[in-house]
């Protein structure tokens, strides 16, 4: 069957709360907040980069925290904007790519989660992110991201495929990893009720060594605090298969 092609989330996104179901929303941002306190942070307000369907900006408004969301995709905004309607308008939406933030802010911490940095492909890309972020936050503030690793790719997409049913739709996924180019495709093919073509995405995720993205964060204007085994304290390395790196903005 002829597919229709999409850009990245354009059509995932009625769906992806479904396909994401398994992540475990408050628990991330229950593990920003702990380690912003480990480090003496605690912000007033706070920027959820690349936020999404808004659950994860949902879960920190729920602890407390008064946050904007920052997307790249109108689709995922507009599913944001339904899921976030309920709070009458606390939390803010704005499309921006990463590496293009200017007139936001200033604010007083900002978290980039569930690999969304590893969608930046050239390193050049990464530059010029950590300097966006940097430029919207306060003197003395926080940054949080992560990113997966190769072990990750290798273990759990080396060659991935599912397919589910769920409520108007199907869809099919095939996860693959080139390990030459460490890049990781994940292609979506989406069908709603009702609808004769299906709708075809590719996503691709560039899969950086610890080694390279340190080396990024120290030739950026922040101060690397630390990089952590996933949701631990516990160092981070090519043998976690997420790591999360804490930034500080310098007074």
């Amino acid at each position: 069957m002829k597919a229709t092609k999409r850009e990245p989330y354009e059509g995932l996104a009625p769906i992806y709360d479904f396909v994401m179901r398994h992540v475990d929303y408050p628990e991330w941002a229950a593990y920003v907040r702990d380690l912003m306190k480990r480090f003496g942070c605690s912000p007033a307000c706070l920027v959820d980069l690349a936020c999404g369907t808004g659950a994860t900006a949902a879960a920190l408004h729920e602890l407390g925290y008064r946050v904007s969301g920052v997307d790249g995709s109108e689709a995922m905004l507009r599913v944001a904007g339904e899921r976030l309607a309920c709070l009458g308008g606390a939390i803010p939406l704005f499309c921006r790519d990463l590496r293009c933030l200017e007139g936001l802010g200033p604010f007083g911490a900002a978290v980039c989660l569930y690999d969304s940095f590893n969608y930046l492909l050239e390193p050049a890309d990464l530059d010029r992110a950590l300097g966006q972020v940097f430029a919207i936050l306060l003197p003395g503030s926080f940054f949080i991201f992560d990113i997966c690793t190769e072990k990750n790719s290798l273990r759990y997409f080396r060659d991935f495929r599912d397919e589910e049913k769920g409520p108007g739709f199907c869809y099919r996924r095939h996860s693959y990893y080139d390990r030459d180019r460490r890049l990781q495709f994940n292609h979506f093919r989406l069908r709603f009720d009702g609808q004769d073509a299906e709708l075809e995405e590719l996503h691709v995720q560039r899969i950086y060594t610890v080694a390279e993205v340190v080396e990024r964060v120290e030739a950026s204007p922040f101060e690397l605090l630390g990089a952590f085994d996933g949701f631990t304290f516990a160092r981070g390395s090519e043998a976690s298969e997420r790591v999360h790196f804490a930034l500080r903005r310098p007074r």
